[in-house]
């Protein structure tokens, strides 16, 4: 989760274009960046929390997940009325997944997958911790 953090904080500090347009949208980038900072923090120090393991390794990380649907629909939807726009799965591909500059992309363009496949590396180590946890408890 740590390095979910560092490209949490490096999109938040880096993404111009989305501060300038969306200022909620940005400010929301910094509260994911805290919460994924405080996740981490619970691996790190409760690593034998069953409670923890669970919010911190699975569920935060699948809310994250989702929060990039949001992310995608109010991007792409920028300057739009929200309830007219519906980005198709290609759009959100190339602005989520290949960081297209079509798309006004600024970032480095495989900070977004870096952060999926992160993220799935937690829930995967999350759940065979869990798992391995049940087995010998």
């Amino acid at each position: 989760m740590l390095g979910v953090f560092a490209i949490n904080l490096y999109i938040a500090l880096y993404d111009i274009n989305l501060s300038q347009l969306s200022p909620l949208h940005s400010e929301l980038n910094w509260i994911i960046a805290i919460v994924d900072l405080v996740a981490a923090v619970f691996l790190l120090v409760k690593p034998a929390s069953v409670l923890w393991k669970s919010f911190a390794g699975i569920v935060w990380p699948i809310v994250y997940l989702g929060s990039l649907v949001l992310d995608v629909e109010t991007r792409l939807c920028l300057g739009t009325s929200v309830s007219t726009c519906s980005p198709t799965v290609s759009d959100a591909y190339n602005y989520l997944i290949l960081g297209s500059s079509a798309e006004d992309w600024v970032l480095w363009p495989y900070t977004v997958r870096l952060a999926i496949g992160l993220v799935v590396i937690v829930i995967i180590l999350s759940v065979m911790s869990l798992t391995l946890h049940e087995a010998t408890g």
